[in-house]
């Protein structure tokens, strides 16, 4: 049985405050697991399950824009539009049901109506059954609980889990925040629990824990939409033709309809601005219709919005946030560890990437699984 649990939010830069703890119990574990860019939840989550870059799973942020329509699309909730069956046959899930193998999976993003999931517990399934307002620890808890019947039961070959308490207690109270901090512990007490429940199933196993971006506090705000709409590209921010989409996030898809030259001029115009770090231009060519134009990305700890008037801002009380570019702001990287029969114990890897998780996993299942990531031989034991 092979087990993945992400941590969602925790940054390789605090998590290595504990990392000792891991090493001392036999975990080998790499400090830095370069994540994407945006560094942002459902884009980092689609890469490691599949192993593939954006460009191919076509997840490019938390909320996209449709590039004709220029419609703007959450996709909390697995929004149809890339939780369909494009996306479901790059995952890990369906490699192993292609090779006769069992999954289940709780929590993790866009995978709603994935047919290749034998047991599928989706976050917004367990807030319904849980009713009312449920805090985070209630969330991870069910987590919990689905995963230790999981593994109980001996039915599943795979198990991915995901637990969000910490993101979400740094959003609201800052990543080094009493409240945040305090339920790392709790985290920590739960992975304890897996790994006792894997333990006593008496079962050969691997367990891979990993996190898919960091936090960084904010210390100020930017809407380019409503810069837009006082620059000379205001007819065209009026009439849908250009737009900045985002979710209170260091980073801001660019749509838009115009010609090359007029998206070069507005790179530029917003490569000026003080709170700006870089535009990136999107090269290469992909056939999803969700690709942006460009990618703004911003200086550390300001946060982008996509409002325009007459909208307000939702995020003026969110103390920390993710989205920078990982290469430029360091805490935005994730980290791994991982103890199991098939790896080996107490090896330190300095660097690898998220892309890096899924080719690993098929290969301690020995199967094959096409994509953009290789497998992180290292820490592998028949790759002495």
């Amino acid at each position: 049985m092979n087990v993945l649990i992400s941590l969602d939010g925790l940054s390789h830069k605090l998590f290595a405050q504990r990392a000792s703890q891991f090493v001392r119990n036999g975990y080998s574990y790499c400090k830095k697991m370069i994540t994407t860019f945006p560094s942002v939840t459902f884009s980092a989550h689609a890469t490691v399950i599949t192993g593939n870059h954006p460009d191919k799973h076509s997840v490019f942020d938390n909320v996209v824009s449709h590039a004709q329509t220029l419609e703007r699309i959450e996709l909390y909730g697995d929004h149809d539009s890339l939780c369909n069956e494009t996306l479901h046959k790059q995952t890990i899930f369906y490699s192993l049901a292609k090779h006769g193998l069992t999954s289940c999976c709780i929590h993790w993003p866009l995978t709603t109506g994935n047919s290749y999931i034998q047991h599928l517990v989706t976050e917004s399934s367990s807030k319904k059954k849980l009713q009312e307002s449920v805090s985070v620890d209630e969330i991870d808890k069910e987590a919990l609980r689905e995963t230790i019947q999981a593994i109980e039961s001996q039915t599943y070959d795979f198990i991915a889990t995901r637990l969000i308490g910490y993101d979400a207690l740094s959003h609201q109270h800052g990543k080094e925040s009493v409240e945040a901090t305090e339920y790392l512990d709790r985290l920590f007490a739960h992975i304890n629990q897996v790994e006792m429940s894997l333990k006593k199933s008496k079962q050969p196993y691997n367990l891979l824990l990993f996190s898919d971006h960091g936090q960084s506090d904010i210390e100020a705000f930017f809407y380019p939409n409503e810069i837009l709409a006082q620059s000379r590209w205001r007819e065209q921010a009026s009439a849908k033709q250009i737009r900045f989409v985002a979710d209170g996030s260091g980073a801001l898809l660019f749509y838009s309809s115009l010609d090359s030259q007029q998206n070069k001029e507005v790179m530029e115009y917003f490569r000026e601005l003080p709170e700006v770090n870089q535009f990136y231009e999107r090269t290469g060519e992909t056939a999803s219709v969700y690709q942006p134009v460009g990618i703004l990305d911003l200086n550390h700890r300001v946060c982008g919005e996509d409002i325009a008037f007459p909208e307000q801002p939702k995020y003026t009380e969110m103390k920390s946030l993710h989205g920078y570019h990982p290469s430029q702001v360091d805490e935005m990287n994730g980290f791994m560890v991982c103890l199991g029969d098939q790896l080996e114990n107490g090896k330190i890897i300095e660097e690898s990437r998220l892309e890096h998780i899924v080719p690993t996993i098929a290969q301690l299942f020995q199967i094959s699984h096409p994509c953009d990531g290789t497998k992180i031989n290292d820490v592998i034991r028949e790759y002495k």
